[in-house]
C-alpha cells in the first residue's frame, strides 16, 4: 500500500487530466480546406466539388494547451543518465489559478456520397476526448514541497476537472440549392466510455500547519463524479488504493445526442462563405459504472510535518509517517453512492470566407468560437492557399487565439490519384517541438476520393 495523502492523490489526478485527457479542438486550417473530405467534420455543408464518393481513411486531430509558459520539458530535469520529475521550475511560472486543456479527435472511418438532385450523404465514426483542468498554484506546491514551507498559512488546494471520452456514429445530409447555396446537418450518437468530473459545489480541500505545535488542519468538503475510471478509493493507513476500472473502446448504456448545422454560399466566381455550428445539445447520460464520491470532513493532528518530495522520491521513513497520520482516514474518507451524472459537449462555431484570385492561389479567413460549462475560447485567421502542382497545395495561416497572439499555421496537401494526403497545424513551431510548447495543435490523415 503506498504511503501517500489525499492532497497528493488529487494533484495527480490534475496532472492526468492534463496528460491523459487535459478543451477546444480549433481546427482553423482544416475549416479552410473545403477541397478535403475531413473538412467536412467542421462544416456539413462541405463536399469536394466534382467528386462523387469519398472513403476517409483514419485522421488524427489533437488541440492542447495549460496557461501560461509551461511546457512539458518544465516537468523534468536530466540528473546523471536518468530523467527526473521536478516541478520546481514549472511551480516558479504558475499563476494563482492555472488551467490545461486537452481535445482529441480520432476519426477511425467516414464516407461520403454524392446522390441524385443535388443531395450529399455522409456518415463516419470517431472516438473523442475532452477535458478541461483548473487548479490552484498550492496543489503544486504542497505536492511539491510539503507543507513545511507555509506554516501559519492555510492552502486552498481543491481542483476542478471536466474530462471524458466518448464514441461518435454520426450521419448526416446535405443539399444543394441551384448553383450557390448548400445547407447540411448531421446527426451524432455518442456512447461515452469514460468520465471524471468534480462537483463545483463542494471544491473545499485545505491544509493549515500550526506555527508554533506544527499541528496540522486539514478541512475537506470535496466530491466527484466518476463512470468507468475510479470505482472505489480506500483510505484505510492512509493510503489510497484506486480501483481502476479497464477502459474499453467498445460502446455502453452512456449515450447521448449531438447536432452539427453548416451552410456554403458562392457569391459569384471567386468568393465563397460559410458557417457552422456543431455538437449542439451535445449530452452523455452515465448510467453505467456511475458513481459519485464525497470527502466532507475536518481532522487536527499535533506535530505533523508532510515531507512532499520526501514521499515522491522514497526518503522518509514511510512507516512512521504511516503510523503518525492513520487516523487521518477519518477525516478523508470517501463516501461513494451510485449515481447518474451527465457530461456537456462544447459547442464550436465557424464562419469563414474565401476568395480565389487566380487558379493557384486564393485568401481566406476564418473566426471560431467555443463555449463550454468551465471554458470560452475565440480564435481569429487569416490564411493563404497556393497550389504549386496539381497534386501539390501548401498553405500558411496567421491566426490568434486566447493562449497566443502570435501562431504560425502551416499546412501540405498531396493528392497522389484519387488519393488525398494532409498534415495540417494552426501553430506549426508548437507541433514540431510539442515537449518544448505551452500548446500543440495538430491533424494529418487522408481520403480516397472519385
Amino acid at each position: 500500500m503506498k504511503t501517500t495523502c489525499f492532497f497528493r492523490y488529487i494533484f495527480l489526478i490534475a496532472i492526468a487530466s492534463f496528460a491523459r485527457e487535459a478543451g477546444a479542438q480549433q481546427e482553423l486550417m482544416l475549416h479552410q480546406q473545403t477541397g478535403l473530405w475531413q473538412a467536412s467534420a467542421t462544416n456539413p455543408a462541405f463536399f469536394p466539388k466534382d467528386k462523387r464518393l469519398m472513403i476517409g481513411l483514419p485522421s488524427f486531430g489533437l488541440d492542447a494547451a495549460h496557461s501560461g509558459d509551461i511546457t512539458y520539458n518544465d516537468l523534468l530535469r536530466r540528473e546523471g543518465n536518468r530523467t527526473i520529475l521536478d516541478l520546481s521550475k514549472a511551480i516558479g511560472k504558475l499563476e494563482p489559478e492555472n488551467e490545461g486543456y486537452y481535445d482529441q479527435r480520432f476519426e477511425t472511418v467516414s464516407l461520403g456520397l454524392r446522390l441524385p438532385a443535388g443531395f450529399y450523404l455522409q456518415a463516419g465514426h470517431a472516438v473523442r476526448i475532452n477535458a478541461v483542468v483548473n487548479y490552484p498554484k498550492a496543489l503544486a506546491e504542497l505536492f511539491w514541497y510539503g507543507n513545511a514551507p507555509y506554516i501559519g498559512q492555510t492552502l486552498n488546494v481543491g481542483f476542478s476537472t471536466t474530462t471524458f471520452d466518448w464514441n461518435e456514429l454520426s450521419l448526416g445530409l446535405a443539399r444543394r440549392f441551384g448553383d450557390r447555396l448548400t445547407i447540411g446537418a448531421r446527426a451524432k450518437f455518442l456512447s461515452g466510455i469514460s468520465s471524471l468530473q468534480t462537483d463545483d459545489d463542494h471544491r473545499l480541500v485545505s491544509v493549515y500547519t500550526d506555527p508554533d505545535i506544527y499541528q496540522l488542519t486539514l478541512q475537506t468538503d470535496y466530491a466527484f463524479h466518476s463512470s468507468s475510471i475510479i470505482s472505489a478509493i480506500d483510505t484505510s493507513g492512509l493510503g489510497f488504493d484506486l480501483a481502476i476500472n479497464e477502459l474499453k473502446n467498445g460502446f455502453s448504456a452512456n449515450t447521448g445526442w449531438a447536432f452539427d448545422l453548416g451552410l456554403q454560399l458562392q457569391l459569384g466566381e471567386r468568393l465563397t462563405l460559410s458557417a457552422s455550428a456543431l455538437d449542439l445539445g451535445g449530452r452523455i447520460n452515465w448510467k453505467e459504472n456511475a458513481n459519485y464520491f464525497r470527502s466532507n470532513g475536518s481532522f487536527t493532528y499535533d506535530g505533523v510535518e508532510i515531507p512532499g518530495t520526501d514521499i515522491i522520491n522514497g526518503t522518509t521513513d514511510s512507516l512512521d509517517f504511516t503510523a503518525a497520520l492513520d487516523t487521518l482516514n477519518d477525516a478523508l474518507q470517501f463516501q461513494k453512492t451510485a449515481e447518474s451524472f451527465h457530461s456537456t459537449l462544447p459547442a464550436r462555431f465557424y464562419i469563414g470566407g474565401t476568395f480565389k484570385l487566380t487558379e493557384r492561389w486564393s485568401f481566406g479567413a476564418v473566426v471560431h468560437h467555443q463555449n463550454s460549462e468551465r471554458r470560452s475560447a475565440t480564435s481569429v485567421g487569416v490564411n493563404a492557399h497556393w497550389a504549386v502542382l496539381k497534386w501539390l497545395t501548401l498553405g500558411v495561416m496567421y491566426s490568434v487565439n486566447g493562449h497566443s497572439a502570435t501562431n504560425l499555421g502551416l499546412s501540405v496537401v498531396i493528392r497522389p490519384g484519387p488519393a488525398q494526403l494532409f498534415i495540417i497545424s494552426d501553430n506549426a513551431l508548437n507541433a514540431a517541438t510539442p515537449y518544448g510548447s505551452a500548446a500543440v495543435n495538430f491533424r494529418f490523415g487522408g481520403a480516397v476520393v472519385f
